[in-house]
């Protein structure tokens, strides 16, 4: 089970599956993505933050082994 559907969550439920866990999400928000979502740029690079995060909010709900 992870705790949180930020980035942090987001990247340890994906990385633990990579391992052949099945993996339980848990959010209390009614969206995935937390502080980053909701940021225009990261630091200190300036990339965009959903360029980053929107690739792997994808890959959790196509992934059969996360349950959110």
């Amino acid at each position: 089970m992870v705790i949180g559907a930020g980035i942090a969550g987001i990247q340890t439920s994906l990385d633990l599956t990579e391992l052949g866990l099945k993996v339980y999400l848990v959010e209390k928000t009614p969206s995935i993505g937390g502080r980053m979502a909701q940021l225009d740029k990261t630091f200190p690079t300036n990339d965009c933050s959903l360029c980053i995060l929107a690739p792997k909010m994808v890959e959790v709900f196509r992934n059969p082994n996360i349950e959110l």
